[in-house]
């Protein structure tokens, strides 16, 4: 990772309005955040966008907990998990005393009723899983199908972020702005799209993410860059993330600022591909549309030199499963793009219908996209939108394609199924892909190294069939004051921050 504390002139005026206690006028228990990221909503068994991880890190609690910088998996909500010899079911151990914040008890019939309302919302748990029940008080017992080695994985991420089936059933679909789990703070006051507060719940069990350090987070999401640039300047925000790399050069001279990067995440730009209706279900033209893009130079263009590493698989360079095999896989090489366009019986061009997330770096990347696509026949027609609206438009199969992020992981049982399997979220259409097979291989498999012998027969097969198309890794920007305790540990291998590591020193 890399730091810089940084300090010279103050960017706004209003700096010198924060007056106070302890002659600042801030308050010791009170966090002030920033982000320009906006969830759609904050279940953690609904449909994901990236945008409301932040939230659920902090609200929920994980029954597995997966270290933030290594990924590697430990003890959460359960003390303990196992296989059957069969590997056909799995058996988890919860720690004694649990509760949510409502309230109810954390006990092992409540666990397997929570998820029994997971999996009917269709979104978090795997087909695979057939039933989950309760044995006594502590142990829940996940019911497979088939052998499914990737579930205790999926137990660290938003399927294992147990929420209070008690609350979920008493608010219905409000349930997504009124959530209730078991993490280190509760949910005290939300305005969707524009703020949140969150209040320390003092009855966590700590479940690998620590408790609460300060009484109160006050969260704004503000997707002015001015106004965020501005507030952080002031004082008025202590930590923020998420941000448009152009306030980068806005704060780098700001006394007692200091910026830095999610540099361990393995999250990158990325495009959505329709390939369940022409033209996206040609092969050729997805492959033309990949030679089109010169992903160095998007990057660049669209961060200021910020983010400069293009995206050819699921992992960057500085992780253990990088492939380097197919780094370069479709070269920008625009004679190459209007050959394979010919071939596909569009040799006087092609219209192709987008949407992007109307956030940053999205509607950015589809400017430059709409501008490199052009020189190779390719007539880009984009609709930027909100998140939500995005996803309503697309995942329908409305459009041809959509500018999106996505957000990795260390597992590749986690990561590969995600973005290759029969229902990623990148396969519009749900067919059979030509990585399919190959996809549930992997998650039969136990041994790492066996793993990751199939993880590089899916690159190849990939490589050439481009189920959707990686742009460039964009290592999270954060920026925060000299009194904010935990700033570095916020970052994680997930790509998304936590919290919980924050702290105060006034």
């Amino acid at each position: 990772m890399h730091w810089a504390a940084i300090g010279v002139v103050a960017l706004a005026s209003t700096a010198a309005a924060c007056g106070g206690e302890g002659g600042s006028g801030k308050s010791a228990s009170v966090l002030q955040v920033a982000t320009q990221q906006t969830p759609a909503q904050l279940d953690s068994c609904g449909a994901s966008n990236g945008s409301e991880l932040a939230y659920v890190n902090v609200l929920y609690a994980p029954l597995i907990k997966a270290d933030d910088k290594t990924g590697k998996l430990g003890p959460g909500l359960a003390e303990s998990w196992e296989f059957s010899g069969d590997k056909l079911s799995l058996r988890l151990t919860l720690k004694p005393g649990l509760k949510f914040q409502d309230g109810t008890v954390m006990d092992a019939a409540a666990v397997a009723k929570s998820l029994t309302q997971c999996k009917k919302m269709g979104n978090q748990v795997p087909e695979e899983v057939t039933a989950i029940t309760a044995e006594g008080d502590r142990t829940v017992v996940f019911k497979l199908g088939k052998r499914y080695a990737a579930l205790p994985d999926l137990l660290s991420g938003r399927m294992g972020m147990i929420a209070s089936p008690t609350a979920r059933e008493k608010e219905g679909e409000r349930f997504a702005s009124r959530p209730v789990g078991a993490g280190p703070y509760k949910l005290t006051d939300y305005k969707p799209g524009v703020s949140a507060e969150l209040t320390r719940w003092d009855g966590y069990t700590e479940a690998g993410t620590p408790a609460a350090k300060v009484e109160k987070i006050k969260w704004r999401i503000l997707t002015d860059n001015s106004a965020l640039a501005g507030e952080v300047a002031a004082g008025n925000v202590d930590y923020a993330w998420g941000f448009n790399t152009t306030l980068i050069a806005q704060l780098k001279d700001q006394p007692g600022i200091t910026l830095g990067g999610n540099d361990i995440a393995t999250g990158w730009t990325s495009i959505n591909l329709n390939r369940s209706k022409p033209p996206l279900d040609d092969v050729r033209v997805r492959q033309a549309i990949s030679h089109a893009i010169d992903r160095k130079a998007m990057a660049q263009a669209v961060s200021g030199g910020v983010w400069t590493t293009p995206t050819w698989g699921p992992y960057p360079p500085n992780s253990p499963f990088y492939d380097a095999s197919v780094e370069n896989a479709q070269p920008h090489d625009l004679e190459k793009a209007k050959e394979l366009l010919r071939q596909a019986g569009h040799g006087d061009g092609l219209t192709i219908k987008a949407v992007a997330l109307s956030s940053f770096p999205y509607a950015d990347n589809a400017v430059v996209l709409k501008d490199q696509l052009a020189k190779a026949g390719i007539d880009l027609q984009v609709k930027t939108m909100p998140t939500a609206e995005a996803t309503k438009n697309f995942y329908p199969g409305t459009e041809n394609l959509m500018l999106i992020s996505a957000m990795g992981g260390t597992s590749p049982l986690y990561v590969y199924p995600r973005f290759y399997g029969q229902d990623s979220p990148a396969n519009v259409g749900k067919g059979e892909t030509a990585e399919t097979p190959l996809v549930r291989e992997l998650l039969t498999t136990y041994g790492e190294e066996e793993q990751k012998k199939i993880m590089k027969r899916i690159n190849a097969v990939a490589a050439d069939d481009v189920p959707f198309i990686g742009l460039y890794f964009i290592p999270e920007p954060l920026a925060w004051h000299s009194d904010v305790t935990g700033a570095k540990e916020t970052t994680s291998v997930q790509g998304n921050v936590n919290l919980a590591y924050l702290g105060l020193d006034r």
